[in-house]
């Protein structure tokens, strides 16, 4: 699958230390192969229906898959605190 970063989510990798950017674009590059079969990939309900969560450490990717396109759309990545904001 191909992935697609949004403007704001790639703002924000651009803004992280080295070692940390290291294993989201990591964690993305995996997520491209099977999103649904890594580890840390939950789908979301209620406000955030139709999207899906990638955990890496004490940071959250919410992405949503078009099987269709074979394409994932990462829309927003940030803190566990700050993202389902």
């Amino acid at each position: 699958m191909r992935i697609v970063v949004h403007r704001r989510a790639a703002r924000y990798l651009r803004r992280l230390p080295a070692q940390e950017k290291d294993r989201l674009v990591t964690a993305l590059r995996e997520l491209a192969e099977d999103p649904l079969k890594q580890p840390g990939v939950k789908a979301m309900l209620g406000r955030w229906s139709g999207y899906h969560r990638l955990r890496v450490g004490g940071t959250r990717v919410l992405f949503k898959m078009v099987a269709e396109e074979d394409v994932v759309y990462v829309d927003h990545v940030g803190p566990r605190g700050d993202i389902y904001k």
